[in-house]
C-alpha cells in the first residue's frame, strides 16, 4: 500500500512538472503572439501608407522591401522579426490570401507608376487589400485569445494542483502531529497509571483532579479515601498473587461506576482515592456503599471465600473552610479515613470539625517536632519489670514522654504517629536511646547498680542499613557495658522483610544487644517465627489478659505460648497486668516478668533512679502484696 501511494505522488507530481513546463511555454508564446499581432496590423496600415504614397507620385521601394520582410516571415516563422508561424487554419488561409493579394498590389503599383490611368484599379485592390489584412489581424487575435484562455486554464489548474499539494502537505503534516500527539496522550496516560490496576498514580490524579475542580464550579465535589482492613492478613494467608487479583477486581468496579468529570487512583497498597461529583451525601454513600458490596461479593464467589472489609474517609469540599487544593482534600479525607480504621459497622466517615480540630492537633504537634528534640522537651519514662521467681525488679522498659514547657504532657499515642507519618520517628529513637545511655552512664559513675533497659525502635530503623552501628556508637560513647541494653520491635516489622529482619537481629546480637519482640500476638505472627528468629525475649500482648481469669481458652493459649518459647531459651514478658489474679496465674504457668500498673505505673527517670535506691538497699525479696503497697498506682 505504501508502494501505490509512493508512485502515486511520483505520476502526480511529473504530471506537474510537464503542466509548469507548458504554463511558462504558453506564457513565452503569448509575448509572441502580440508581436504577431502587431507586425500582421503594420502590414495592414504600411499598405495603406504606401499605395498613399503612390498616389501622390512618392514611391517607396524601402517600404515595398520592409513589407515584402514581413510577409515573408510571417509565411515561414523565420526571419529577423521574430514572428511565430501559429498552427492555426483560419490565420493560416487569410495568410495565404493575404500574400497573393499583395503580389497583385504590388503588379498595380508597378502597372500605376507606368500609367496613372489605373489609378482606380489600384484603389480597388488597395482597399481589397485593407479588408483582407483586418480579417487575418482578427484571426491573430481569435488565435491569440483562445491560447490566453488556454494559459489561464493551466494557470488555474496549476493553482489548483498547488493548492491541492499544499493541502496534501498541510494535512498529512497535521495528521503526523495528531498521530505524534496522540502518541504522546498514549505515552503519558501510560506513565500515569498504575501497571498493577491501570488506575491512575497518585502524581497524574492530582493533575486530572485539580483541573477538574478549576474547570467544574458548579458542580460539588467529594474525595473519597478507601483502605481495605487487614489487607495484609490476605496477602499472608492467601498469597500476593490473590491479593493484586482483588486490587485489579476492585479498580474495574470504580472504573464501571466513573462519570464523566470524575477520576481516581491507587494511592499504594490498598489504598485508593476517588474524586466524585454529587447531589446529596446520600448519594456519595449509596455510590460507594455499592462499589463496596460488588468487591465483597466477588470474595464471597472466589473459592477462598474471605470476608473482605473496606474503611473509607470522605472529604466533602463544602465542608472545608480552607481553599484547599487536591493535596490537601486527599489529606483531610485520609484523616477521617483513619478515625473509622478499626470500626466494625460504621465505615464511612466524613471529615468534620472534630476532625478538623484533631488534625490541627496534629499540625500543631508537626510543626514542633524539631524544637521538642533540640530543647530535650522529650522526657524518659521507665517502667519497671518484676521478675515473678524473686518478686524483684530485674529491668525496664524506657518509654517516652513529651512534657510542653508550660507543663503540658503529650500522650505517645498523640505524637508518636505524627513521627511515624514524617519519617522523624528514627531522630526520637535515637534520642530516647542516647538519654538511657546517658542516665546509665551516671549510675555507672556514681558506683549505683545500673538494671538492663529495653529500648523500643519503630520499624523505619530497619530500613537505615546503619541502624546498629549507630547505636552501637552511641553505647560505646557512653561506655555502657554488654547486657545493658534491650532492642525492642513490634512484631509488626515481622512482615515487613525476614532476611533483612533476621540479618539485623543477628548484627545486633554480634554487638552486645539484647532483642526482644513487642506486643505478640496482635498481629499473625507463628511461634514457628519465633523460634527461626532467635530472640531473647518475647513480650505477649496485654489483649490476652483482661479475662484470663474467667476464659479457659485464654489461659490455656496463654499457658501454650509461655511453655513452647521456654523451650527455645526465650525469656517471656506478660504486658499490661493489672490485678493480683492474673499475677498468680503467670506464676503458676511460669513466665518470667510481668510488666503492668499491678506494680508499677511508667515513672519519671528520678523517681526510678529513687526506687532503684530502695530496692538496692533491701536486700531480701520483698512480697507482693509488700509491693502492691508501695507501688506507684
Amino acid at each position: 500500500m505504501k508502494k501505490k501511494w509512493q508512485y502515486a505522488l511520483l505520476g502526480f507530481f511529473l504530471g506537474m512538472a510537464l503542466l509548469v513546463c507548458s504554463v511558462f511555454h504558453s506564457v513565452y508564446s503569448t509575448q509572441s503572439y502580440g508581436r504577431l499581432i502587431n507586425y500582421v496590423g503594420i502590414v495592414r496600415g504600411a499598405t495603406q501608407r504606401l499605395v498613399k504614397l503612390e498616389l501622390n507620385n512618392e514611391p517607396s521601394d524601402e517600404l515595398i522591401t520592409y513589407l515584402d520582410d514581413i510577409q515573408e516571415n510571417l509565411r515561414d516563422g523565420e526571419g529577423k522579426y521574430d514572428l511565430i508561424l501559429p498552427d492555426d487554419e483560419e490565420y493560416q488561409e487569410c495568410l495565404g490570401q493575404l500574400e497573393d493579394r499583395w503580389e497583385e498590389l504590388k503588379e498595380d503599383i508597378y502597372t500605376y507608376r507606368a500609367d496613372h490611368s489605373e489609378k482606380e484599379k489600384l484603389l480597388r485592390d488597395s482597399e481589397s487589400y485593407f479588408k483582407l489584412a483586418n480579417d487575418t489581424v482578427f484571426a491573430a487575435e481569435a488565435f491569440s485569445s483562445d491560447q490566453i484562455r488556454n494559459l489561464l486554464g493551466m494557470t488555474i489548474a496549476l493553482i489548483a494542483c498547488i493548492i491541492v499539494i499544499w493541502l496534501f502537505l498541510f494535512w498529512s503534516n497535521i495528521r503526523k502531529i495528531l498521530n505524534l500527539e496522540s502518541a504522546n496522550k498514549t505515552l503519558e496516560d501510560k506513565a500515569g497509571r498504575d501497571i498493577l490496576t491501570n488506575a491512575y498514580t497518585v502524581g497524574r490524579f492530582k493533575e486530572v483532579a485539580q483541573k477538574l475542580l478549576d474547570k467544574n464550579h458548579d458542580k460539588k465535589y467529594a474525595v473519597f479515601y478507601v483502605d481495605f482492613a487487614d489487607f495484609k492478613y490476605i496477602n499472608d494467608l492467601f498469597g500476593y498473587a490473590w491479593g493484586d487479583r482483588i486490587l485489579k477486581e476492585y479498580a474495574n468496579i470504580i472504573q464501571k461506576d466513573m462519570r464523566s468529570d470524575e477520576v481516581f487512583c491507587r494511592v499504594n497498597a490498598d489504598n485508593f482515592v476517588i474524586l466524585r461529583y454529587y447531589d446529596s451525601k446520600k448519594e456519595l454513600l449509596e455510590r460507594q456503599k455499592e462499589v463496596d458490596t460488588r468487591v465483597t461479593e466477588y470474595m464471597r464467589q472466589s473459592t477462598e471465600k474471605h470476608a473482605l472489609s473496606v474503611c473509607c474517609g470522605l472529604c466533602c469540599v463544602e465542608d472545608v473552610i480552607e481553599d484547599l487544593k487536591i493535596e490537601g482534600l486527599m489529606d483531610r479525607a485520609n484523616f477521617a479515613r483513619k478515625t473509622v480504621k478499626t470500626g466494625k459497622f460504621d465505615k464511612y466517615r466524613f471529615y468534620n470539625e472534630s476532625i478538623r480540630r484533631k488534625l490541627y492537633q496534629e499540625k500543631s504537634i508537626e510543626s514542633s517536632m524539631d524544637t521538642a528534640l533540640e530543647q530535650k522537651e522529650f522526657k524518659v519514662y521507665y517502667q519497671p519489670k518484676v521478675e515473678l521467681s524473686t518478686n524483684r525488679v530485674v529491668c525496664s522498659e524506657a518509654l517516652v514522654r513529651w512534657q510542653k514547657p508550660d507543663g503540658t504532657i503529650i500522650s505517645p499515642a498523640d505524637f508518636i504517629p505524627v513521627f511515624e507519618k514524617n519519617y522523624t520517628i528514627p531522630l526520637l529513637d535515637r534520642y530516647v536511646f542516647e538519654e538511657v545511655c546517658r542516665w546509665l552512664r551516671h549510675l555507672l559513675d556514681t558506683g549505683r547498680e545500673a538494671l538492663p533497659v529495653s529500648v523500643n525502635v519503630s520499624r523505619l530503623q530497619f530500613y537505615n542499613s546503619d541502624f546498629v552501628k549507630a547505636y552501637a556508637e552511641i553505647r560505646d560513647k557512653y561506655r555502657i557495658p554488654e547486657g545493658l541494653l534491650e532492642i525492642e520491635f513490634t512484631e509488626t516489622i515481622l512482615f515487613d522483610n525476614w532476611d533483612v529482619l533476621s540479618g539485623i537481629v543477628e548484627d545486633l546480637h554480634k554487638a552486645g544487644f539484647s532483642c526482644s519482640i513487642d506486643d505478640f500476638g496482635k498481629g499473625y505472627s507463628s511461634l514457628s517465627t519465633i523460634q527461626n528468629l532467635n530472640i531473647d525475649v518475647l513480650k505477649i500482648d496485654a489483649m490476652f489478659f483482661p479475662n484470663i481469669t474467667t476464659k479457659e481458652k485464654d489461659r490455656l493459649l496463654v499457658e501454650e505460648i509461655i511453655k513452647l518459647v521456654r523451650q527455645f531459651g526465650v525469656v517471656t514478658v506478660a504486658e499490661g497486668i493489672e490485678t493480683m489474679e492474673q499475677v498468680e496465674f503467670l506464676r503458676s504457668v511460669n513466665c518470667d516478668m510481668i510488666q503492668g500498673y499491678v506494680f508499677y505505673r511508667p515513672m519519671p527517670e528520678a523517681e526510678y533512679e529513687e526506687l532503684l535506691y530502695t530496692l538496692e538497699n533491701r536486700k531480701e525479696d520483698i512480697p507482693v502484696q509488700e509491693r502492691l503497697e508501695t507501688c506507684l498506682c
